[in-house]
């Protein structure tokens, strides 16, 4: 079910790869999973049916790759800054600005996210879950991290596991929000959410709003 990880390809290998799951993944964000059929896909690729097989061995293949390679451009793409910018509010404006734009270059990935959260294919269900779980996980902590940076707080406390769960929950509903309404602008719905972080949070001596 999961990708032919021991074939190397070379480098002609490599770009038949890639074009196999641009193709799969643009298909599968616009039209859904059972759209994506393995003849689509080759089609859309320009590539040999033989070589999806050869490198992904079926469609669930393709899937796992494609939400593989989705989770590691995306958080590549994520900055994770190492010190405070400036005061809290600040900081945390940084945070969700910066997630933004990483957000608006992933659309297609973030498409399958959301779908696959809810309602995986149930053909490699727990195997699609899993990644799922892993990148939300990531996402978690990180925000974590942020957070705790912004307040000067621990990230593993309850107080910031909280926090990050909310900011997690506002960047899902403004991305749902932007696929349903491509009229929304998602750095304006998400304006409120660095200052409802901090008053969510509490003033603390060692937290300058």
């Amino acid at each position: 079910m999961a990708a032919q990880a021991d074939v190397t390809p070379n480098r002609r290998g490599r770009r038949s790869r890639e074009a196999v799951l641009d193709a799969a993944e643009r298909v599968m964000a616009s039209d859904g999973f059972d759209a994506a059929t393995v003849a689509r896909v080759v089609r859309e690729a320009g590539v040999p049916m033989s070589s999806v097989y050869h490198y992904y061995g079926s469609k669930d293949g393709i899937l796992l790759a494609v939400m593989e390679r989705g989770a590691k451009r995306f958080f590549a793409d994520l900055p994770d800054p190492e010190h405070r910018t400036g005061r809290s509010a600040e900081h945390l404006r940084t945070v969700v600005s910066s997630a933004l734009e990483t957000l608006q270059r992933h659309p297609s990935f973030l498409r399958l996210m959301v779908v696959f959260a809810v309602q995986p294919p149930s053909a490699a269900d727990g195997e699609v879950r899993t990644v799922v779980g892993r990148v939300r996980e990531m996402a978690l902590k990180r925000l974590r991290r942020q957070i705790g940076i912004a307040f000067g707080d621990d990230p593993s406390s309850s107080a910031t596991d909280r926090l990050a769960r909310f900011a997690l929950a506002a960047f899902d509903g403004a991305f749902v929000a932007w696929q349903a309404d491509p009229e929304i602008r998602l750095e304006r719905t998400l304006e409120p959410l660095a200052p409802a972080l901090v008053a969510a949070r509490g003033r603390k001596p060692n937290a300058r709003s």
